[in-house]
């Protein structure tokens, strides 16, 4: 996606930009004692505005639903802004994405990407985005609806008790012990010395790997534990 890298940065701040209408509306809402803002009020509010922000008016719609489910989630009457910090984010609809094969079409644009694992068949589903990490790489995140039929399921071969502890991550009991990942340890010394030279470009990849490294511990533990 490195050809659309930057007119994936443009929209990442145009859904801000959205973001923060929302939050503004939200306030207004509590200020003169109105109905606090659901999604469909607000995709009404932001309605008509797809050309002038240059976002598909599926992804307008997409970032009003997610800004009111969170702050239902966190039951709090409004959320924080979105800037410069956050990374980047554009929340689609699923039926906007098409397959291509190895690529994706969306909004008049092909996406070629590089398959972390195999993508299941299945419809593509809302919740689908583009989302960039510290080091300014972008990602495609797709869900997928797959039929999980009592066929498919996994019978389990047996069963294991598993105790949670602090000096061993975990202790099964079979006896077999997965000892805790210390993520941090390795690297804090290079973060410290990035920071110490305001090396920010240095900070970020540093803070990307120790992510990447917690990402891939807790798949590894899904899998033990499933």
């Amino acid at each position: 996606m490195k050809s659309l890298i930057g007119l994936l940065n443009k929209q990442s701040r145009a859904c801000n930009f959205v973001w923060n209408f929302c939050n503004d509306r939200q306030k207004d809402a509590l200020r003169f004692g109105r109905r606090w803002h659901t999604g469909f009020d607000l995709n009404k509010l932001t309605q008509g505005s797809s050309k002038e922000l240059g976002l598909h008016s599926g992804t307008i719609n997409a970032v009003c639903e997610q800004y009111a489910k969170s702050r239902a989630q966190k039951k709090r009457p409004f959320l924080r802004y979105r800037g410069k910090k956050n990374l980047g984010w554009v929340p689609l609809k699923g039926r906007e994405l098409k397959r291509e094969g190895d690529a994706f079409r969306f909004a008049g644009n092909t996406f070629r990407v590089f398959n972390s694992r195999p993508l299941p068949e299945g419809k593509i589903k809302d919740g689908t985005n583009f989302s960039r990490d510290s080091r300014g790489n972008w990602f495609l995140n797709i869900a997928i609806e797959v039929d999980a039929t009592a066929a498919n399921a996994r019978a389990p071969v047996r069963g294991v008790g598993i105790d949670l502890g602090l000096k061993d991550f975990a202790t099964l009991s079979t006896g077999e012990k997965i000892e805790a990942q210390r993520i941090y340890r390795g690297m804090e010394q290079a973060l410290a010395a990035a920071q110490r030279a305001h090396k920010k470009r240095r900070v970020r990849a540093i803070h990307a790997k120790i992510a990447n490294c917690r990402g891939v511990y807790w798949i590894l533990c899904k899998r033990v534990f499933v």
